[in-house]
């Protein structure tokens, strides 16, 4: 280009985002795979411990970057506020009765990782409507 500027198809707010959004997902999968190394844990890992982080990551992917994603990109914090949830759900209040049984039979984390693909549509329907309410000017304690 003659005037000088770069053209780029990818704003750097949105590459900041993903960046965020990958980043924590691996962070996450690297202190639960972590955790389930130490011995005093019941939990096991099957095959390569690094197969396992590059499908977990994928996993998290869906579960923790997307709602950060959303949040570093377009300021969109439902499903934020769900991922939240979710994890408080299944890394606390899982191993507490009535919800679990104290035992620790299974591990809240894994559903973290095999909830993704309802997590992700979850989380389109909760930014979907954020996007629809904003649209109609119903503040919701945003910027």
């Amino acid at each position: 280009m003659a005037d000088g500027h770069h053209w780029s198809p990818v704003s750097r707010s949105t590459v900041r985002a993903f960046a965020a959004g990958g980043g924590l997902s691996v962070l996450y999968t690297a202190i639960v795979l972590a955790y389930s190394a130490h011995p005093a844990t019941n939990v096991s890992v099957a095959g390569s411990l690094w197969v396992a982080l590059a499908v977990q990551s994928a996993m998290a992917l869906g579960t923790v970057g997307v709602p950060v994603f959303l949040w570093e990109r377009y300021d969109i914090r439902s499903p934020g506020a769900l991922l939240v949830v979710l994890l408080v759900f299944w890394h606390i209040l899982v191993e507490f009765p009535p919800i679990g049984t104290g035992q620790g039979d299974s591990p809240g984390f894994l559903f973290v990782f095999a909830g993704a693909p309802l997590y992700v549509v979850l989380y389109a329907v909760l930014a979907s409507g954020e996007v629809v309410l904003r649209r109609r000017g119903v503040a919701l304690g945003t910027r």
